[in-house]
């Protein structure tokens, strides 16, 4: 297999909607970043309260940046990954998350913990080390350190890539060119497509065994058999593409460099 996304040895259990970032006028978005430090003062923000207690913000949370560089760019290779690309919050409190990195690799133990009105991340032990505090902007967009993220609305961390680029990017109802109707669903299956029945896009990249300027995705054709392509997106034209290597390990003859390769489909997404 090419790719293993990061599952994490965590079971927490990684855009159609309505209302999306992207949507947004750029003038009011505000920049994510990963540049601000923890804070290192931890008796500035007074006393935790152990309490096991709901949270309203809990769901799948990515990098505001990387969404709507995804929305411009329709290409998750070409996409900041910042070091909080996505988050999954716990339905409450004192329940152990991590910060996700380039959607690869996962941070250190983490749990929210409320402290007066505000809501934080420390480390388990509630020693006030390594505070992060969480600002909630909206239903959609909360802040941690200096970095906005956005909340998924169907977003699931037992998929591959937790329902992201379903949700951001695929989701929705097509047509071929001689108007045969093909639907990308939320929940990761296809119909109309020939016999491809579910679709696994790859928003791992270090996950890739060769170098490449593809973007994968990974069609289920039967229970126990799947094949990848590359796919690229032009505005609402989705093309997916055979790959071909372009180089070979002189010894053992594996692929190193991969590339786009022969069209097998055009799809044109529906408004």
């Amino acid at each position: 297999m090419r790719y293993t996304l990061f599952i994490l040895g965590i079971t927490l259990g990684f855009i159609a909607c309505k209302t999306s970032v992207a949507s947004i006028p750029e003038s009011e978005i505000e920049t994510a970043t990963e540049s601000a430090p923890l804070v290192t003062e931890p008796d500035s923000v007074g006393t935790f309260e152990a309490l096991d207690t709901a949270l309203s913000f809990a769901g799948i949370w990515v990098n505001e940046g990387y969404v709507n560089d995804l929305h411009i760019t329709q290409s998750p290779r070409l996409c900041r990954a910042d070091s909080i690309s996505c988050i999954d919050i716990p339905a409450r409190t004192l329940m152990v998350t991590r910060y996700i990195s380039g959607f690869h690799d996962g941070a250190g133990d983490i749990v929210v913990v409320k402290n007066g009105d505000q809501y934080l991340f420390t480390t388990p032990d509630l020693t006030k080390k390594n505070v992060d505090t969480i600002q909630v902007l909206s239903p959609t967009r909360i802040k941690i350190r200096n970095t906005y993220l956005y909340k998924l609305g169907k977003g699931d961390v037992n998929k591959s890539d937790w329902g992201i680029l379903e949700e951001l990017l695929f989701s929705g109802t097509y047509h071929f060119e001689d108007g045969k109707k093909v639907v990308f669903g939320e929940n990761d299956t296809i119909i109309g497509m020939d016999i491809f029945k579910r679709y696994t896009p790859v928003i791992d990249a270090l996950a890739e065994e060769v170098e490449n300027d593809v973007d994968y995705i990974e069609f289920q054709t039967s229970a126990d058999k799947k094949e990848t392509y590359g796919y690229k997106f032009f505005m609402d034209t989705l093309t997916i593409y055979k790959t071909k290597c372009l180089q070979q390990n002189a010894r053992t003859h594996a692929c190193t460099f991969e590339t786009y390769g022969e069209k097998m489909y055009t799809l044109i997404k529906e408004k």
